[in-house]
């Protein structure tokens, strides 16, 4: 019998018809490709599936073209094993955002060739040919990335990792590849000069700039301000718990909203329950969020900027004004290891919070999102 991965595939939009039929379409980058059979489990699923995001998503054409990936997983390949792996209950118990990412990963990997000669696929080489030169080459093509390059080596130790029937399916060879070991997390810091740039190109009454308003003066993730809404305001203070590490060590934070973005806030007039909406009046998924962000980004010519980007600029900023290292881990939520801060900061998360919010000052960028005389009466 013939596998068929249809088991958690992204770009996929479900809706039920009037008739309670559950129908499933191809969206990507916010548009709707063409619908897809109505069986999910079906070869024929996947055959429609891969054909149209294949044609949709594949690279710019070349002297000698690329080959794409096939509907049917061969067996015992390196796909087939990815494919256990996010079958598997260690995947399945990964926030939905961590699934996310890696099985982007995953995929980017998939649609590699072995090298420049072999445009074979990595996605259909089987495991018995597989070695630690071949996981090399995974590797070493993020170099130019090295933190990319660790969290694609982290990703294929998971993978060969996967167990069946209580049995590791194969020898995790991807733990005899060393690491980059790089002790940055990827992401370009924001500068002031940067942000201007984006609130010129795209408006100070456009949604893109509501969206950065807020990342500018919380510091919240993408997780948290695609949930962020008027539910969480108490008169000048946000109440609410960060997304991240919610279930296994939960932060509850009161974060005082700057006099700037509650000036913003009161340009951008809302009953959703979420401040920064799609289109259709509805809150983002936290990838689609983050993924707005930066396309918004890539507008405004800073493609190299993210969400994350923000976050690291403003922490940069404040710190660069006399910000202490306590009143940055009650901002922004960070934990360190030492037992005795956990009392204080508890009983000083709030104070310290005002604190470190009057320290915002992005070489006084704010006042181009609101009229001086906004805040003022705000």
């Amino acid at each position: 019998m013939t596998d068929v991965a249809n088991i958690d595939l992204p770009y996929i939009e479900q809706n039920k018809s009037r008739h309670d039929t559950m129908r499933y379409y191809l969206r990507i980058d916010g548009k709707r490709i063409c619908r897809l059979p109505n069986d999910i489990n079906s070869e024929e699923f996947a055959i429609e599936y891969w054909k149209h995001r294949n044609a949709t998503l594949k690279p710019i054409e070349s002297d000698s073209p690329k080959p794409l990936l096939s509907a049917i997983i061969k067996q015992n390949s390196f796909r087939w094993l990815c494919v256990e792996y996010m079958a598997s209950n260690e995947f399945k118990a990964l926030d939905q955002t961590t699934q996310d990412r890696r099985r982007n990963i995953i995929e980017s990997m998939w649609i590699e060739p072995l090298n420049e000669k072999d445009q074979r696929l990595f996605a259909d080489m089987p495991l018995s040919k597989m070695d630690v030169g071949n996981l090399e080459v995974l590797r070493d093509r993020k170099r130019d990335t090295p933190f990319a390059a660790d969290e694609r080596l982290k990703v294929l130790r998971q993978v060969f990792e996967t167990t069946k029937n209580g049995k590791q399916i194969v020898p995790n060879i991807a733990r005899l590849v060393k690491p980059f070991n790089v002790h940055s997390d990827g992401h370009a810091t924001a500068t002031p000069e940067e942000l201007e740039q984006f609130i010129e190109h795209h408006g100070k009454e456009s949604k893109a700039v509501l969206a950065l308003s807020i990342l500018m003066f919380t510091g919240f993730r993408v997780s948290d301000l695609s949930l962020l809404g008027p539910q969480h305001r108490r008169k000048d203070v946000f109440h609410l718990r960060l997304f991240k590490n919610r279930n296994r060590t939960p932060v509850d934070i009161k974060m005082p909203i700057h006099p700037l973005l509650k000036a913003v806030l009161s340009q951008h007039k809302t009953n959703a329950m979420a401040y920064v909406v799609t289109e259709y009046g509805k809150p983002f998924s936290i990838k689609g969020m983050g993924n707005r962000i930066s396309d918004w980004f890539r507008q405004a010519g800073l493609g190299h900027l993210t969400a994350h980007s923000v976050r690291k600029g403003l922490a940069t900023d404040q710190a660069h004004n006399e910000a202490t290292d306590t009143m940055l881990e009650a901002m922004f939520g960070w934990k360190d290891g030492k037992t005795s801060k956990i009392y204080t900061r508890q009983a000083d998360q709030a104070r310290l919070a005002w604190a470190a919010v009057e320290k915002i000052n992005w070489d006084g960028i704010g006042t181009k999102l609101v009229d001086a005389k906004e805040v003022a009466e705000g």
